[in-house]
Parts: C-alpha cells; structure tokens; sequence
C-alpha cells in the first residue's frame, strides 16, 4: 500500500525500480490509481455522511417518496444481514480490498530484487501487523460489546449460543491488517497457483455455508465482514485475485497489451457468471454480511468493469483526473483521516431519538469538514508527489491513539 503511482515530479529512482516502471510505461497504469482514487472518494463520501441521508428506514429520512427512498438504499444502505440479496453499496469493502491487491504483489516482488527476500517479509510484517494492531486497539477502545457484540442474531436460537460465543468485531483496518498477513505465503506462489488458490478457498468457504450444520452462516451474519471466517477465505481471496491482475499488467513483459485487456475482461465476465450462477442455487444468494462466494465475484466483476471506464478514458492519451489521483495516492492515509475520527467522534457524541436534527446538523458539519480536509490534504500531497508510508502512518496512528485512547477509557468517556 506504500508503494504508489508516481506524479511527474517526484525525483528520479534508481534503475529498474517499480516507480521506474510505472514511469515508463505510465499510459498504461494510470487506470490503477484512478480507480483506487475513486473507489478512495467515494468511500470518504459517505462514511460521514449524515444516517438520515444514507438510511431510508429512518423513521425521519427526508422524504417518503419510495422510488427515492429505493435508490438512497441501493447506493448508500446495506441490506439486512439475511437479504438474498446485494446492491450497490456493498461492494465497496470488496472494490478496497482489490484495489490494494493490484500493487501488492509488485511492490513485494520489487523489494525482494533490491533488497532481498528477508527484508521484503519482515517489511510486509512489520506494514500488515501493525495495521493489524491499530485495528485491534481500535476495537478494545469503541467495541462496548467486546466479543459476541451481535447477540440479537442468536438470542433466539440456543443452538446458536456456542456460535455467538465466537463472534468477534472484524471492522475494515482489523481486516486489513489480517488479511495484509495472511496474503504474505501465498505471494510466494506463481500468479496462476496463486489465483486458482483465491478460488478454491472462496469455493471451500461457500460449501461450508452451504451445510446448516457447520454454523458459518450464522457465524458470518452474527459477525462483520464474515468475520474471522469471511476475512481469511473471503476477504484474502479477493485480495489475491487483485494481486494476480496487477502483477499480470505490470510484470509480465511478453504479453502484449491488447490480450492482456481481453483477458482482464475475461476474468470479469467469469467473476460475474459465477456470482449470477451461485445466485441460482438455494442459499447461493450474494449476501455482504454473510460474505457469500457470489457476493465477492459480483464484486469483484464490477470493480473490474469499472476499471475498464479509466482504460477506456486513457486509452489514446493519458487523462488527468487530479482529484482522482490525488485520492488513489495515498489509500490508506484518506481512509485514516476520514474513518478513524469518524468513528472516535461517533463515540464522544450521541443523541436520543427526539435530538434527531441536532444530530443530523452535527453529521452534517462533520462530514463537510472530512471531506473537505481530506480533499485538501491529498491535493496538496499530490502537488508535491509524495506518497507517504503506510507503516509511517500507522506508527503516527498509534503514537497518537494508543494513549488518547487510555485516557479516555479511564475517564469512561468511551
């Protein structure tokens, strides 16, 4: 995630560098960062958007018009945790998950040319794991349930007590910590052992749904993400099928350029012929919360249809969309600086059901002030060309999180 697409400023790197290649070959590659970058805005969009604007079932939702109400819910709005069912909005943990993939592969083999195979594992420890503690710690500080946080899916089930017993928090910079460590062996492998093991694992953890007895329909509807479950053979999976096409596009310097593009169009087609198949059978229903096999291939043909739109767009000529690149920079900085206060603040404040505009004047302000600081953080990060480490920014995190949050849990604030 620290290694970025370079703006034509930065200074020169040594030969045969990554950076040198995406230089090089940048009217190739400019898709990559501007897909991240939109996939990057449109998260910042609306992870602090106000509830009342992204929840149509909100007793004060500003309209009652039902084809508003049916399209709010469509791009802004999970569906319930048992809808047979996806939409719009749930492919956005999928779409970062594969964004990040597309660079991770490249970056790691890039390291181990200049600076060995031990060095490379350690820095993807050292990047992942402490991601994986920031995750961890934001947990412990703003989880009030601890473990088994989701007890109204099982309360009325005691077959289901022993699941709820397991179930864990699993928000998006725990998983990303998880998954960035699980990912690390399966780099080792050549691309297509590496994609056909992202298959199998996904198609394991779809059988194991499939039998009533396992619990792991549950157990992913009780947790976030799928969980623990849904991380490592959902969540991973994705990741890797990311790694597979980016290392496809970057490294491999025999196949020309134009089959490359059918075959990425092919693996989108596949994806989605598999999540549309999948739909077909009982219990097979593209689900986020259940992290189901169709919901990840249906994702992950969406976002890979969506990169298309930037091939397209810079097909001839390179296009410079500023705010697109400059979001698709810096990746996990923007979702620091928008998800994190977000949630902390979210903490701090809370209103009772009759402060109802209080509150939505209060999302309102704050989700004006994230969008706009972080707009003009990564504008100003992109004039200079600087792509800051994710391992810098983790540390910074931390350095900062670790004692605010021991404080304030002292004083029983969070």
């Amino acid at each position: 995630m620290s290694e970025e697409i370079p703006r034509e400023k930065t200074n020169v790197e040594s030969k045969g560098s990554l950076k040198t290649v995406f230089r090089i070959e940048k009217q190739r590659f400019n898709w990559i960062d501007q897909g991240r970058g939109l996939v990057m805005f449109l998260l910042v969009l609306t992870e602090a958007m106000p509830s009342i604007w992204r929840n149509p079932n909100d007793t004060h939702f500003w309209t009652d018009n039902p084809a508003i109400k049916m399209l709010a819910a469509f791009f802004f709005d999970h569906p319930d945790k048992v809808a047979p069912y996806m939409n719009l909005y749930d492919i956005g943990v999928p779409a970062f998950f594969f964004i990040i993939g597309l660079l991770m592969a490249v970056s790691f083999k890039n390291r181990i040319q200049k600076k060995g195979y031990g060095n490379a594992v350690l820095n993807a420890i050292l990047r992942w794991g402490l991601i994986f503690v920031l995750g961890l710690l934001i947990i412990l500080f703003t989880w009030s349930e601890g473990i088994g946080g989701y007890k109204d899916v099982v309360e009325d089930n005691p077959d289901l007590v022993q699941v709820y017993m397991y179930v864990v928090s699993w928000d998006v910079i725990f998983s990303i910590g998880c998954v960035g460590l699980l990912s690390i062996p399966f780099i080792f492998l050549p691309n297509k052992a590496r994609l056909i093991v992202a298959y199998a694992m996904m198609a394991f953890y779809q059988i194991m749904v499939f039998i009533p007895e396992t619990y792991w329909r549950w157990y992913a509807i009780a947790s976030v993400h799928g969980g623990v479950l849904g991380g490592i053979f959902v969540l991973t999976p994705i990741l890797l099928v990311g790694s597979c096409l980016g290392e496809y596009f970057i490294m491999d310097k025999e196949t020309p350029t134009p089959k490359k593009y059918k075959m990425m169009a092919l693996l989108g087609l596949i994806n989605l012929a598999i999540g549309i198949g999948l739909w077909l059978i009982p219990g097979g229903f593209p689900n986020k919360r259940q992290s189901t096999m169709g919901y990840a291939t249906i994702s992950m043909a969406v976002v890979i249809g969506g990169l298309f739109f930037f091939i397209f767009l810079n097909l001839k000529k390179d296009r410079h969309t500023v705010i697109l690149e400059a979001y698709g920079m810096n990746p996990f900085l923007v979702y620091a600086i928008a998800a994190i206060p977000t949630v902390l603040i979210g903490e701090l404040f809370s209103f009772s059901d009759s402060e109802w505009f209080l509150e939505f004047t209060f999302q309102l302000i704050l989700w004006i002030i994230v969008l706009a600081v972080v707009t003009l953080i990564v504008l100003l990060l992109y004039r200079k060309g600087k792509a800051i480490s994710t391992t810098k920014i983790v540390l910074t995190l931390l350095v900062i999180l670790l004692p605010l949050g021991i404080v304030l849990k002292l004083l029983e604030v969070i």
